[in-house]
């Protein structure tokens, strides 16, 4: 059975591991070890996993019975929905779970009252980039954003608009 599982405490060691694999096995080609590593610590370390649950983030693990296949993070703001991260093991792409996680997210939008999902995705995420413009999102920005320790993401905004 294959479910999206809200994240609670006791699931952000395992959350922390899941991110560390996926962001390895497809991020280290395309910005570096060094690049991820520290993307890791900064957005997906438990402290900071944790302090976005308690404000309000929505951390969600995508579960193939008891295999955990990818996660998900939302975040509100005034009148859309920030998808943040959106991330699956290698071996589970192209098998539907990526439209299950974005309708998951469309009904999460819609019922919140929110008028689009937008994202940032890396420039040369040419596969993630297909992913969202399949699924409906289209272009509305891009832009260089400073991270630290000299790091940048280089990244396309994408936004779906709500009806």
């Amino acid at each position: 059975m294959t479910k999206l599982k809200i994240v609670t405490e006791k699931e952000v060691d395992l959350l922390c591991r899941l991110a560390k694999e996926i962001w390895e096995e497809h991020y280290v080609k395309m910005i570096g070890q060094a690049q991820v590593d520290f993307m890791l610590e900064k957005f997906h370390s438990k402290e900071i996993i944790l302090t976005g649950i308690n404000q309000g983030d929505l951390w969600a693990i995508l579960w193939e019975n008891e295999n955990p296949l990818g996660y998900l993070m939302l975040q509100l703001s005034t009148d859309k929905i920030y998808l943040s991260k959106i991330y699956l093991k290698k071996a589970s792409r192209g098998k539907a779970y990526g439209k299950l996680m974005m309708d998951f997210v469309k009904d999460y939008a819609i019922e919140k009252g929110k008028s689009a999902i937008y994202l940032n995705v890396n420039k040369q995420n040419t596969a993630s980039i297909a992913f969202y413009e399949k699924y409906g999102f289209t272009k509305s920005g891009e832009g260089v954003f400073e991270i630290g320790n000299g790091f940048v993401m280089d990244d396309f905004i994408y936004e779906l608009k709500l009806d």
